[in-house]
């Protein structure tokens, strides 16, 4: 199958699916510490799932939890999740000029379980000249299903952890961003644009409250990566 003349192949699933395999082992430890977090700010385990199986955004869900009360801050928690998911507006633009040739199925459906890990892997498949979309969402269902997996045994693990942070999970979201910068590097020309996205992040969050400095960050940092590119020499 394709669309386009870009290939989207039963071939291309399995590959991008075993190219998660060593990401799935990071996500499924993530989707842990964000059970158990939730379990601690006493989520239930049908309300814990049912997030995790519609969300699926571990950053925003775990942002999510640092604001969430009784009864739920709505527009607080509405804020935090836009601040932290809209850098896939620029993942997701990015994959704009190789899946903008597929049917909305394959597309749209691919794009459900877009997450860092399987973007960062599947902008790079494609940047090696391997243009099989079908990448993407082999990658994605297997980082899906280890994620909501994680989330529900985590949860069961919850009433036996009563101090998270004595096990390092209110690392785990530091460490995982860590690795998807570590997967994505390309050599010395990502320098400038992930030191200008780091340092104005830092400064921005002593400005701006909650967690819009990830969003300006981000955006920094790809403008300066934009415009490196355009003055290559």
């Amino acid at each position: 199958m394709s669309g386009g003349g870009v290939p989207f192949t039963v071939a291309g699933l399995r590959a991008g699916a075993a190219g998660v395999a060593a990401l799935a082992a990071s996500v499924f430890a993530y989707g842990i510490a964000f059970g158990v977090l939730a379990d601690q700010h006493g989520l239930d385990m049908m309300t814990t799932l049912l997030m995790s199986g519609t969300v699926y955004a571990g950053s925003a869900q775990i942002v999510a939890l640092q604001v969430w009360t009784t009864p739920v801050p709505l527009l607080a928690v509405w804020v935090s999740t836009l601040a932290i998911n809209a850098r896939y507006l620029l993942m997701s633009a990015a994959l704009r000029p190789w899946f903008g040739r597929l049917d909305r199925l394959s597309a749209y459906g691919s794009l459900f379980v877009m997450a860092d890990g399987n973007w960062a892997l599947a902008m790079r498949e494609c940047a090696a000249g391997r243009t099989d979309a079908a990448y993407l969402l082999g990658g994605g269902l297997i980082m899906y299903a280890s994620w909501v997996t994680a989330t529900a045994l985590g949860h069961g693990l919850g009433q036996f952890i009563s101090a998270p942070r004595r096990f390092g999970l209110d690392f785990m979201l530091a460490a995982f961003c860590t690795t998807m910068a570590v997967t994505m590097w390309r050599g010395r020309t990502d320098v400038w644009p992930m030191a200008a996205a780091a340092v104005v992040a830092l400064a921005s969050e002593h400005f701006f409250p909650g967690y819009w400095h990830i969003l300006i960050g981000a955006l920094l940092g790809s403008a300066v990566g934009a415009w490196r590119h355009d003055h290559r020499p």
